[in-house]
């Protein structure tokens, strides 16, 4: 694409090509598919005339809001079964599209899995796993901790800031870049205000430490741990890919790029307890854990604003927890989503090339499409 570049791939308008085309950016490392794609039946209902009432009193229906959210693939589960799915942008049923964070709440799957066959103690210190870490600000956290990101530590995540931390950790991923492990060892201070456990601050290198961890324990890649773990049991129906630092290691935190139905697929598991297509992929104790919410009482000590009030109200174990509503959600930057309803009995997945990585189009008005979705099938 002219003048597309591996520095600036994610900036608008290149990232509406790019975040379809990954393997063609950046160094990958696939993940294979399952031996048999599990089936998913379909009941059409059309949703696109379904108005949405948003905050500030607009009324939007659903069709012309996707195309006007830079959706590029929207995908509707109700017990079980698709019943609307839109793909724009060129993007199509096979497309491996980038989910930024929503990589987290994967890693974090496989970290409750090994959590729960006794291979590590949540109550552990991360140093105990990771001795290249003992000199920085997750040594004496918890594998907990992070995995809650109630651990304390100096960090900006803030995707404007080019001086931020995330900025570091971007860069690190660039051909001459230091690599995600020299970045997560350089991350020395810890938070002036709280200590580790007492409030949630969203750091995306703490799931690059769980992803270490995973490494660490299995003695693998983490592409070969998500196809053995949860790919292959799922029966997922296309290969998916992680993003490469160019010190072959995968981004655990923001560098998974898979289907719309693999992602709807993931989310249907965990709604059905752990099981799909004949098959218990995750146990049904993890699969609850993930459902039900926690931490809501250190949720809003660091932010302290309206959205951690009125939009969402917990956040454990790599999920998000929506407030009013019996729903969860796996989150990413540019509009990508895995959403799970346990009260309406819906899932929805939806991927996004939205030029920004943070706004009220992306963070308030998506979640106001999915539950009012949700109430309307629910009814």
């Amino acid at each position: 694409m002219n003048g597309m570049t591996i520095e600036n791939f994610l900036q608008p308008p290149y990232n509406r090509w790019s975040l379809q085309h990954l393997r063609e950016v950046v160094p990958t490392r696939a993940v294979a598919a399952g031996d048999t794609a599990a089936a998913l039946g379909s009941r059409p209902i059309d949703l696109s005339a379904l108005d949405v009432s948003f905050p500030d009193r607009r009324t939007v229906a659903v069709g012309a809001w996707l195309e006007s959210s830079y959706t590029d693939g929207f995908i509707v589960l109700h017990r079980g079964e698709v019943v609307y799915e839109q793909y724009l942008n060129d993007q199509t049923a096979a497309t491996q599209h980038l989910m930024f964070s929503v990589t987290k709440s994967f890693t974090a799957a496989m970290l409750l899995m090994l959590m729960e066959q006794g291979r590590v103690d949540g109550a552990a210190l991360v140093a105990a796993y990771i001795p290249e870490l003992e000199k920085t600000a997750f040594a004496d956290a918890t594998v907990q901790h992070v995995l809650d990101m109630t651990n304390s530590i100096h960090y900006i995540e803030d995707y404007y800031n080019p001086d931020a931390h995330i900025t570091g950790y971007l860069n690190s991923m660039l051909p001459e870049g230091e690599g995600l492990y020299a970045n997560l060892q350089s991350l020395k201070r810890q938070h002036e205000k709280f200590a580790h456990g007492e409030a949630f601050h969203y750091v995306t290198p703490d799931t690059e430490v769980l992803g270490w961890i995973i490494r660490r324990i299995t003695g693998g890649n983490l592409a070969d741990a998500l196809h053995q773990m949860i790919w292959a049991p799922l029966g997922a129906e296309h290969e998916g890919c992680y993003w490469l630092d160019f010190h072959d290691v995968e981004m655990a935190g923001a560098g998974l790029a898979i289907t719309l139905r693999d992602a709807a697929r993931f989310g249907q598991m965990i709604l059905q307890g752990g099981f799909y297509d004949g098959r218990q992929v995750i146990s049904e104790d993890i699969a609850r854990r993930i459902k039900s919410k926690r931490n809501a009482d250190r949720f809003n000590r660091y932010y302290n604003d309206s959205w951690h009030k009125d939009v969402a109200d917990s956040y454990h174990d790599q999920w998000w927890g929506y407030t009013g509503v019996d729903a969860v959600a796996a989150l990413g930057i540019h509009g990508q989503f895995i959403y799970i309803n346990s009260d309406a009995d819906v899932v929805i997945a939806k991927h996004s090339s939205d030029p920004d990585a943070e706004n009220a189009r992306i963070d308030s008005e998506t979640v106001s499409v999915m539950h009012a979705i949700a109430g309307h099938l629910a009814e």
